[in-house]
Order: C-alpha cells, then sequence, then structure tokens
C-alpha cells in the first residue's frame, strides 16, 4: 500500500511545485524508500529524498529521469537576438551536467549556467554573428555543440505574418483579432499566405497602458511592407495602422490624398508630418517612418524620402489602449495589403532602415 501511495506521488510530483513545508510534511507521513522513486542508488534515508527533491526544486531541475538528448543540443542551431531584449536559450540535454563552458565569451549581458548549459539574461551591445563552442562535461564524458548567436537592434512589434499569423516576434504583448472580411496573400518576399489583404475590415489587438510601444514625443521607429489596391482618389485619407487612444493621441500612420497629391503621414496628439509620396498600386513598397523626438524622417524601400516641417510639438499624454491596422477608428480604410510590420523603441539610422528593407540583420549602426 505504502509503494502504491508513493507511486502516486511520483506521478504528482511531475505536475506540481510544491513548496519545502508541504513536501516536508508529505514525507514525514509517507517515509518513502528511494527504491519507490526509482532511484536505488540514493542513500536508504528520508532526509536524502527531501534534500534531493528540494534542490531540483529550487535549481529549477527535473526531478526525474527524462528521455531527450544525451548529447547537448539547442532547440535552434542560430539565434539572432535583440539588443537588451530579455532571452533564455535552454539546452536539450538530458545527462547530469557537473560543469559547462563557452568559448568565446558571450556577448556582455549572456550568462551560461553551468549546471544546465541554458544561456540567459540581455545583450547589451550589437554584434555580428559569431560562432560559440558550448561544452558540457558528464558522467558520461563531454559533449560540445556550436551555437551561431547575433544581436541587433531589437523590435518591440514584429509582425511576419507568415502562413496568415498574427504571432509577434517582438517582446511586446499582442493579442491580435481581425474582422470578418480578412483574406490572406502572397507576402512581399513570394511566400504564399504570407501577408495580409485589408478591405474594409482591421486587425486590432488590446494593449495596456503599461506596453513597451514608444508614446508620446519618445523617438522610435516604425515600418512596413504595403501593397495599395489603387492609388488614392483627391481627398481620401487611408490608415495603415494606429495606437493609443483614437481621436485623441493616438500614434497613426496613412496616406493622405490632399488637392490631388498622395502623401504619407505621421501623426500624434498635436503633431503631424507628411511626407509627399504615392506608393505604387499593386506592388510592394517598403514604408519606414523614423521619428527622433521631434522630426519624422520617411525611407521608401531603403532610400531617404526626407524630413518634412511638422506642425506642433507633440504631446506625451499617450494612453496606449489599443492598436488597429487598416483603419481609424472604424473609417478611413485601407484597401491593400501589410505585411512585415516593425516598432522600434529608438530612432535608427539609414543604414539600418536599409538592413530592414533587404531583409538582413539590423545591425545598424
Amino acid at each position: 500500500m505504502k509503494k502504491h501511495i508513493c507511486e502516486r506521488f511520483h506521478i504528482l510530483g511531475q505536475f506540481s511545485k510544491l513548496s519545502y513545508p508541504i513536501l516536508f510534511s508529505i514525507f514525514i507521513i509517507l517515509d518513502c524508500k528511494p527504491s519507490d522513486f526509482n532511484n536505488a542508488g540514493d542513500f536508504y534515508s528520508r532526509e536524502f529524498n527531501e534534500t534531493q527533491i528540494l534542490a531540483c526544486l529550487v535549481k529549477g531541475k527535473d526531478c526525474f529521469p527524462c528521455t531527450g538528448n544525451t548529447s547537448l543540443s539547442y532547440p535552434q542551431n542560430t539565434y539572432l537576438l535583440g539588443q537588451n531584449f530579455p532571452v533564455s536559450i535552454k539546452s536539450d540535454l538530458c545527462s547530469q551536467i557537473t560543469a559547462c563552458n563557452v568559448s568565446p565569451t558571450l556577448p556582455i549581458g549572456l550568462t551560461i549556467n553551468n549546471e544546465t548549459c541554458e544561456i540567459s539574461g540581455s545583450p547589451a551591445i550589437i554584434t555580428n554573428y559569431t560562432d560559440y563552442k558550448v561544452t558540457a562535461t558528464t558522467s558520461a564524458g563531454e559533449t560540445t555543440t556550436t551555437l551561431r548567436i547575433g544581436v541587433e537592434i531589437g523590435s518591440l512589434v514584429h509582425l511576419k505574418f507568415t502562413n496568415g499569423s498574427f504571432t509577434n516576434s517582438g517582446i511586446q504583448p499582442l493579442t491580435l483579432t481581425a474582422g470578418p472580411t480578412l483574406s490572406k496573400i502572397t507576402g512581399y518576399e513570394g511566400d504564399v499566405d504570407g501577408a495580409i489583404h485589408l478591405n474594409n475590415t482591421d486587425i486590432g489587438s488590446q494593449i495596456g497602458g503599461d506596453s513597451m510601444l514608444p508614446s508620446g514625443t519618445l523617438p522610435r521607429t516604425i515600418c512596413i511592407w504595403l501593397k495599395p489596391d489603387a492609388l488614392l482618389g483627391s481627398g481620401v485619407q487611408e490608415l495603415i495602422f494606429t495606437y493609443g487612444t483614437l481621436f485623441s493621441n493616438a500614434c497613426g500612420f496613412g496616406l493622405q490624398n490632399t488637392a490631388g497629391v498622395t502623401g504619407l503621414y505621421f501623426i500624434f496628439a498635436g503633431y503631424n508630418s507628411k511626407q509627399t509620396y504615392a506608393p505604387a498600386a499593386g506592388v510592394w513598397t517598403h514604408i519606414c517612418i523614423v521619428y527622433d523626438g521631434t522630426n519624422a524622417s520617411f525611407f521608401a524601400n531603403g532610400a531617404y524620402l526626407g524630413t518634412p516641417a511638422n506642425a506642433g510639438s507633440g504631446s506625451s499624454a499617450i494612453v496606449l489602449q489599443k492598436i488597429t491596422f487598416g483603419s481609424w477608428g472604424g473609417g478611413y480604410w485601407y484597401h491593400g495589403g501589410i505585411d512585415g510590420f516593425r516598432v522600434f523603441g529608438s530612432a535608427i539610422s539609414a543604414t539600418a532602415v536599409n538592413q530592414i528593407y533587404q531583409g538582413l540583420p539590423v545591425f545598424g549602426p
């Protein structure tokens, strides 16, 4: 009977995160033998089991045998990390690790756990791709693998729309919900269903007031691939995206035709800037707006268009309630495709803008 209870506890232990006092109380009652935990090589004592399982929980280790790799590996061979963005890269090695080291030294801000080979931290500087040799020492000897790691200017939001996915590979949490007439089209890279088409519909996501999206007069860079269905008629405005509180202090970007002249415009509370430029109909065009806290510079297909005069000095009173693609509060509908949307928390350089356009890692300067 006691063995049956212990087996039940073994199962429970795989799914529960118990505190030490609870574990201590259970062992006082059950006093399970080490063999009951499929660990017959351990000392035959309650105290040893208590210490062993507590150590597993505290150190984040798996207290029970795993069935993964016996040689060192990671889920990917290559990682492109964002500067100052937290990361955790865990190894797939199942064997007990007694030491772990890496050569050359990881980028500043990253460390490797000596007992798990997990790489974690926030990389502090931008670096080109480098090969790192990771070596784990186990009871069976040494096992090694090579990781290729680079650190780029990180995106707060990066929507690739691959296979119609709304997954954000940036660090800003987003749960996007699409309107009923949303459709998928071939993306700018030629990937089938790799982009989103908007036609009197939109995509939205609630975001909290603690959002990491830059607001007010904080610098930012916003980039997106556009494929308008048609050139705008005179007096027509179409909103590509907005975030914030609509009609009062939202940040937005769109297309606007005034007296027959089409331009790109960037707005937020008390501020607006417009660059004369008409993206071609039915063709993918890459647009970036770089706002440095005072002026907005516009780029198309990696090339600088200009830094037009702006109206207003801006406001810091932005309440980040929602991000929307394709409309402004259910109006000013955008008709066309969008792909590769990115938001950076800084005013990046012209070189970095061109790197985004070419699909390269954004190393800057």
